[in-house]
Order: structure tokens, then C-alpha cells, then sequence
């Protein structure tokens, strides 16, 4: 599988953003990484209540919300490799109608959705991958050790409790073998909060990726853990269930754009 040349995809032009401690480069630029999206159909009041405080409505799609755990390993990027975690829940803003065929809308340019993942749980393994996720977007990020193995079409990512060092949320098994051709548009929007505003994160993405049907293995949740993405996974109804679907690729490189307000 083979991206663009660096020289040919990293050409937005960056600007420094001061941290409470050091510096980052923005677009953050990660050059290899490798990513398995899984897709939940969950409740929609369920959704609706972890939404209620912000700008945000999930997406309705045959009278459940959809939720992602997304997990990433990002083998090289401008602030080091580390591993990350998204909780989200697709969404559009309140003050706008649900784009029609939403499942349709999202496989075109992500430049021109009028939906994207609001996130509300987001680990990381590195401090500096934290700080900067939390005072530019203000992603609600923890650190945690996470594994991540994706070989050919089986999968195994682990999340751990930080406070119990054992596992949080455990997802392993066979992506399905009934998917789609390789398909170009990986480019996605992400939601946040940050001080009171509404932002829009355009994520950038380089990859040759799968849509799969279906996935061997469940969503395991640790029982003791009190964490607050255990009690989301639960909230959503999400323990013991199997995801509906897969977006993964082995290889791919992005640019996380600066978040833009939304009024």
C-alpha cells in the first residue's frame, strides 16, 4: 500500500502554537501510522444525553445514533510515535438539519461535511500528545498505556484503566471479509468544545482504506473499572456488543488541522 511522497502531501504551511509547556506545530503532521475504526449502532436517547451540554445532536440512521472507538498507532509523527483512542459520537450541529444519507455524505471531501465525531474520550500514551491535544482542541484526553496490533485482517486493541493498570476496554477478533474496494477519502471532521466554543477539526488523511462488514469479537469493558470512558462504553450500551463495521488501513500519513469555531 503506498501513500503520496512527504514533499507531495505536507504542504499546508505551519504555525507555532504556544503550550502551557514548550511548542507544537500546526497541522500536526504524522507520517505512518496504522488505524482500525470501529462502528457501533447504539441508542439514540443514550447518545443524546452525552451531547446534551454541547452545540451537538447525533446523527440519526434508522432510529439509532452511531458511535466510533477508533484506535490509531502512529508509528512517526512531528511530536514522536504514541498511541491513541477515540471515543466519539457522530453528530451534526444543533442549529442545522441532518444531512440526507448520512452514511453516503460521509464518503465525500470531509472539507464539505456538515457532520463529523464529537469526541468524548480520548487516551493517549504520551504526555506531550495530551498536552497539546487538550489545549489546542481541548480533546478530552487522559494518558494510558494502549495496545494496538492490526496484521492483515485481525485485530487487537487494548485500553487500560490508569488508575487499576489493567485492561479498560478490550477489543479483539477478525474484521469481516465481506468489504468494499480500496476507497480514497479517509479525510475527517472531529467535535470539541474549547472554552465555551463549538470547534471544527479537519483531519487530513493519505491512505488506500477498507469499509468491512461485520467483526468477530465484542466490546469487553473491566467491570471494577469506575474510569470515565468505562462508564460511557456502558451509557452506550456498548459492553458485550460487536461492532457493525470496520474502516482500517495498515499505512497511512495525516495533517490535524487547527480547529475552526463554529457560530
Amino acid at each position: 500500500m503506498r501513500t503520496l511522497p512527504r514533499k507531495e502531501f505536507f504542504t499546508i504551511p505551519t504555525e507555532t502554537f504556544k503550550m502551557s509547556k514548550g511548542t507544537v506545530e500546526l497541522p500536526i503532521n504524522y507520517y505512518d501510522y496504522g488505524y482500525a475504526h470501529f462502528i457501533f449502532r447504539v441508542d439514540y436517547q443514550a447518545a443524546q444525553k452525552k451531547l446534551a451540554d454541547t452545540a451537538f445532536a447525533p446523527c440519526k440512521i434508522f432510529g439509532k445514533a452511531l458511535a466510533l472507538l477508533n484506535f490509531f498507532e502512529y508509528r512517526d509523527t512531528a511530536i514522536g510515535p504514541y498511541n491513541e483512542v477515540g471515543l466519539s459520537i457522530l453528530c451534526y450541529p444543533k442549529n442545522k438539519k441532518q444531512p440526507f444519507m448520512v452514511p453516503v455524505h460521509i464518503l465525500h471531501d470531509a472539507k464539505k461535511w456538515q457532520v463529523g465525531a464529537y469526541v468524548i474520550n480520548l487516551p493517549v500514551t504520551t504526555e506531550i500528545a495530551y498536552l497539546a491535544g487538550k489545549e489546542v482542541w481541548n480533546y478530552p484526553k487522559f494518558v494510558t498505556r494502549i495496545d494496538f496490533s492490526l496484521v492483515n485482517r485481525n485485530f487487537k486493541g487494548i485500553v487500560y484503566d490508569p488508575d487499576l493498570k489493567e485492561p479498560l476496554v478490550t477489543l479483539a477478533g477478525t474484521i469481516g471479509a465481506l468489504s468494499t474496494p480500496k476507497l480514497k477519502n479517509a479525510s475527517f471532521i472531529s467535535h470539541t468544545t474549547h472554552k465555551g466554543t463549538p470547534l471544527r477539526t479537519l483531519t487530513v488523511v493519505d491512505t488506500r482504506f477498507k469499509i468491512a462488514y461485520g467483526f468477530s469479537g465484542a466490546c469487553i469493558v473491566n467491570t471494577q473499572s469506575n474510569h470515565s470512558m468505562a462508564q460511557n462504553l456502558r451509557d452506550l450500551g456498548m459492553v458485550g456488543k460487536k461492532p457493525i463495521a470496520c474502516m482500517y488501513s495498515p499505512q497511512a500519513q495525516m495533517m490535524l488541522c487547527k480547529g475552526e469555531p463554529i457560530y
